[in-house]
């Protein structure tokens, strides 16, 4: 009980963090956008552009954060089954509208394929895949995400990674080495959703089939 007692805290208070640095840094943001926009070519805009990335980092983080804190609280089966398709098609279509969809190959099963996941929680589950694949994948190749009935496969080409590395990449703020910009937590959310709706994930590198890459799979 004690322990339950002492993660539920943490998980609160990481929630409460999270939420109350959302609208400062959101703020913050945008007066970083202003700077960057009237001031003249030259050091100055320099650093601004400088704060700018490092707000936007900070707001992805905080974003992240409150992920993982409502995957861990719970509330991740519906009462009734949700087709997932759609849900996936309108999550892909955001990558679209970011200048990202022509990396994305999408497939999509013919028939409805009802599951008893949350259908926030289930684009949560598939937006962390897809940005864990665009951003530590060879950006010339494309993302493979496919959803059948055996589950939801994210594929990426690009280097082989570490055997050892790959249990711990659910792990919070793991990066295995990865230079590219993200947090960490991205797997970590995902593996909390997926424990807390009953699915599994699997994780392996060179992706099946093939000589390189990356594969994440949620098992249904």
């Amino acid at each position: 009980a004690r322990l339950r007692q002492t993660l539920e805290a943490e998980r609160s208070l990481t929630a409460n963090a999270a939420h109350e640095l959302r609208t400062p840094v959101a703020s913050s943001l945008a007066q970083a956008q202003r700077l960057v926009a009237e001031a003249p070519d030259g050091p100055l805009r320099s650093r601004a552009r400088g704060v700018e990335a490092e707000l936007k980092r900070l707001a992805r983080l905080a974003e992240k954060l409150l992920q993982l804190s409502r995957a861990e609280g719970g509330g991740v089966l519906a009462e009734a089954p949700a087709d997932m398709g759609p849900i996936l098609a309108l999550v892909v279509e955001d990558f679209a509208r970011a200048g990202q969809g022509d990396r994305l190959d999408l497939t999509l099963p013919a028939e409805a394929l009802p599951l008893r996941i949350d259908p926030d929680a289930f684009a949560v589950l598939a937006r962390n895949l897809i940005e864990n694949a665009l951003a530590h994948g060879d950006p010339t190749a494309p993302v493979t995400v496919a959803l059948d009935r055996s589950g939801l496969r994210v594929i990426n080409a690009g280097p082989v990674v570490d055997p050892a590395l790959l249990p711990r990449l659910t792990t919070r703020f793991e990066r295995g080495g990865s230079l590219a910009p993200g947090s960490g937590l991205g797997l970590a959310i995902v593996a909390t959703i997926a424990s807390a709706a009953g699915l599994s994930l699997r994780l392996a590198s060179p992706a099946p089939g093939r000589s390189d890459g990356f594969e994440a799979r949620v098992g249904f």
